[in-house]
């Protein structure tokens, strides 16, 4: 009986509902293309840290106290058997030791000033997690230890094009200088500042610039998916050949350790401004649709409909609106967030000026996933409920009595 009250209720006052219908599809359209913004803003810059991060990392405890300082002195000296120690954990798809090491790079002879950070891995890692290829904008990959890798925003800075000598100055674990003399075969574009003034070369030569003939300043370990790093950390960190070293997931390590958190508290923010402004929409249409109604519902209690009864068909009027606005909704932000999926936004300079330490793209994209959409249809019955609830409450406390003299 409620449900066919609520429905002839609906559509009594068509332009009404229409309107509030209207409302609820605006809410809950900018709400779906703001979720789908923030995961691909989130998702990419995630997936970019586990990737260059390593799933789970492993490193000497004193060099993970002192990082900033990249004391490579701090290293893991013969790296070969805690690979091998690593690779029999299960869950564990690969792991890669590398060295990463400041240094100064120039074209030509002279020693330059432009800075640089070398990584310096297996190919397989490039060609594998970090998926240099296909970033590769001029050139190609490595084939000896004598070749480099750059990335875009270095090479502009040095003035250097394929085929130039280029000479890189760091030093080893003790502190002396190390000069290397390679020749540039690839640029990559990754897409923002940071990364694209990094230095890839083999592990072998970056072993030679820091006198680590043998070993690593970091395993990177690499589970099935990103997800799996902390678990994976823990049973690698019961292993005994890994007793004193630092063991890490990607996202227990700043200053991703908060990212995860932070995106739920933004979407939670996004989603509860929305559904509040909305539902104050919904409560002025549904306030006046219970001001007409006084003389009816007044009626309809005196016949026998409980206070309880009132609330529910209100809220079940409100419902029934805010369903079909929140269906056309999410098919219409659906339709915004595949166009920011395809096409992105592209945050130009502004990705510049963030902290080295976030690798976030200059352009972002958009993901649209069906757990949006089907939480945006259901953040729109929210704002009906939000909405609906005070005018229903309203309409159960009018007395039978009161509302006959106002119909009169």
């Amino acid at each position: 009986m409620l449900l066919s009250l609520a429905l002839r209720n609906s559509l009594r006052n068509r332009r009404r509902s229409l309107l509030t219908a209207t409302m609820v599809m605006l809410g809950v359209a900018s709400l779906t293309v703001a979720m789908s913004w923030l995961e691909g803003l989130f998702g990419s810059t995630v997936n970019m840290a586990a990737n260059l991060a390593g799933h789970v990392r492993v490193v000497d405890a004193d060099y993970a106290r002192r990082e900033q300082l990249n004391p490579l002195h701090e290293n893991i000296a013969e790296s070969a058997p805690l690979e091998a120690a690593i690779r029999a954990v299960p869950g564990v798809v690969a792991v890669y030791p590398r060295i990463s090491m400041g240094v100064t790079a120039t074209v030509g002879e002279e020693i330059g000033e432009e800075f640089g950070l070398v990584q310096g891995g297996p190919l397989a890692l490039f060609e594998g997690p970090l998926a240099l290829p296909g970033h590769l904008v001029e050139g190609r990959m490595l084939a000896s230890d004598d070749e480099v890798v750059i990335g875009k925003k270095l090479v502009e800075k040095m003035g250097g094009k394929l085929g130039d000598d280029v000479v890189l100055l760091g030093q080893t674990q003790d502190g002396s200088m190390s000069p290397a003399k390679l020749k540039l075969v690839g640029i990559v574009d990754l897409g923002n500042a940071m990364q694209n003034r990094q230095i890839f070369v083999t592990l072998e030569k970056v072993r030679y610039m820091a006198d680590i003939p043998d070993g690593a300043v970091e395993l990177a370990v690499y589970g099935a998916h990103r997800d799996d790093g902390a678990e994976l950390a823990a049973r690698l960190g019961a292993l005994p050949e890994l007793s004193g070293k630092d063991v890490k997931s990607w996202d227990q390590r700043p200053p991703f350790d908060n990212v995860m958190g932070l995106l739920s508290t933004v979407k939670a923010v996004a989603a509860s401004a929305m559904v509040f402004i909305t539902g104050l929409g919904v409560l002025n249409t549904m306030l006046m649709s219970v001001l007409e109604r006084t003389g009816e519902i007044g009626v309809m209690r005196a016949m026998g409909l409980r206070r309880m009864q009132v609330i529910w068909l209100f809220v079940l009027e409100a419902l029934g609106i805010s369903a079909i606005g929140g269906v056309l909704g999410a098919v219409l932000g659906g339709l915004g967030g595949y166009w920011l999926q395809v096409h992105g936004v592209n945050l130009g300079s502004v990705v510049d000026k963030l902290p080295a330490t976030i690798p976030m793209n200059s352009t972002i994209y958009g993901q649209v996933t069906p757990e949006i959409l089907v939480s945006a249809v259901l953040l729109g019955l929210a704002m009906a409920v939000v909405g609906g609830l005070v005018p229903a409450y309203r309409a159960s406390r009018i007395e039978p009595i009161e509302a006959m003299r106002h119909r009169r």
